[in-house]
């Protein structure tokens, strides 16, 4: 399927990037048993990471807290971490959460941030974000 849209993708614009998700930042190794998995979430991350890498895809999505597990297996990968959170925010329904200074240590590609920005006051949101990134 990811090698299907792949080419799809590139059809459409030679520089579209694909992106495969490995797991949500909302479950657990706890969620993930109810759901039938047998394996971790980093057993679970690493299994798609290869999957994705072996599709052609242009890099994946992981929570921050597997990303550098997965860059020193695949060092190529563009890694896009959600589940971004600012010091003392709460995780909300989000599992594994991470700062983005934290996220960036783990040699995250990018992050996206969502509550943490636009929960409150935007303009305050983004000062605190930037102050936090120039710590």
């Amino acid at each position: 399927m990811l090698k299907v849209i792949k080419k799809k993708a590139k059809s459409i614009n030679k520089d579209l990037k694909v992106l495969g998700v490995t797991i949500l930042t909302s479950l657990n190794n706890k969620s993930l048993k109810e759901i039938g998995h047998t394996k971790s979430v980093e057993q679970l991350v690493l299994k798609q990471a290869g999957l994705i890498k072996k599709s052609g895809c242009d890099g994946l999505v992981c929570s921050a807290q597997e990303a550098k597990m997965v860059r020193k297996k695949y060092k190529n990968l563009f890694i896009v971490t959600p589940g971004i959170r600012l010091p003392g925010d709460s995780a909300n329904d989000q599992s594994r959460v991470m700062t983005p200074n934290d996220a960036f240590k783990n040699k995250v590609s990018g992050i996206v941030m969502g509550r943490s920005l636009i929960k409150g006051n935007i303009k305050k949101n983004t000062q605190r974000l930037i102050d936090h990134l120039n710590k």
